[in-house]
């Protein structure tokens, strides 16, 4: 029976280790202290496989923070101006909702509506206001213009039937969705109450694409908040930071959530809009098609 009787090293089974032949006629006392430190050099060689674990791990993270690279196992996109033309989508919901109430309206009034609504959503991705408070405020800002009254809360319902109905994607979506669902742990994550997004990918049949989709009024908080993600993050199974993009158009929900929660990030930025100092993205893309190349030599 060959046994480990001598270690002039007991820190590593190297060059400084002594391996001897103990015999099963040596006394039992011997057969055993050269059984203990064959265990523990077992131990410290095991030792060695969990830290090149580690090593590979931290060398991963290094690999990702130097170069900005990383092996694309799950993609997190967004949906509103990502995939859904969210400006043509509120455009044809509220000339719908007004045309029904005989109200007029212009080019202009669409205009101002979503300047109102894009505050009012960034005021709770600030966490500023509540989501019940956003529903109805925005209506009651921009009805104000017409002389008669009207009850924001039932306007409101109005418009979200008529969004929920409306499924305009932008140009390349479809293809996009096809190309990531089949390469890809594919997740929606989008701000928005959950009878309008659902309606609207019912509308467009996009469901199909995404292994779940992750909507903030579910989750009890919307990007940019941790709290989102969190929600996100415990129902993704195997989820890694390291092999993980999120992509999306809005440097303070999309961006800068991914940011602070250490995902790596990708804008889609058609306009080429400047960049938020605080709000970099790793990557940044100008159109649809650019992504499967990008995601293939991350």
């Amino acid at each position: 029976m060959a046994e480990l009787a001598d270690a002039q090293d007991s820190g590593s089974c190297g060059s400084n280790t002594v391996w001897v032949q103990v015999p099963f006629s040596a006394p039992r006392s011997t057969r055993k202290s050269a059984f203990l430190l064959y265990m523990i050099e077992l131990r410290h060689f095991l030792q060695k496989f969990d830290n090149f674990f580690f090593y590979k791990k931290t060398l991963a993270v290094f690999w990702r923070q130097r170069y900005n690279q990383i092996m694309v196992k799950t993609v997190l996109l967004d949906l509103d101006d990502t995939i859904f033309d969210f400006k043509a989508c509120e455009k044809n919901a509220l000339s719908a909702a007004l045309t029904r109430c005989g109200l007029p309206f212009s080019a202009a009034d669409i205009e101002d509506y979503s300047k109102i609504n894009d505050s009012m959503w960034k005021l709770l991705e600030k966490g500023e206001i509540k989501r019940e408070e956003l529903r109805t405020r925005r209506f009651e800002l921009f009805l104000s213009r017409y002389d008669k009254s009207f009850d924001a809360a039932a306007f409101a319902d109005l418009y979200m039937q008529m969004l929920s109905e409306t499924d305009v994607l932008i140009d390349g979506a479809r293809e996009l969705l096809e190309h990531l669902s089949a390469h890809y742990a594919l997740y929606a994550v989008t701000n928005g109450y959950f009878q309008t997004q659902m309606g609207r990918i019912r509308h467009a049949d996009i469901g199909k694409y995404f292994k779940e989709i992750f909507i903030s009024q579910v989750a009890g908080a919307p990007k940019p908040q941790k709290k989102f993600f969190d929600y996100c993050v415990a129902r993704i199974p195997g989820f890694s930071l390291e092999t993980t993009v999120l992509i999306g158009d809005s440097p303070t929900s999309d961006i800068s959530g991914g940011n602070e929660y250490g995902i790596f990030t990708i804008r889609y930025n058609p306009g080429r809009l400047e960049n938020p100092p605080d709000k970099l993205p790793q990557r940044e893309v100008y159109s649809l098609s650019e992504l499967p190349e990008l995601l293939r030599f991350l």
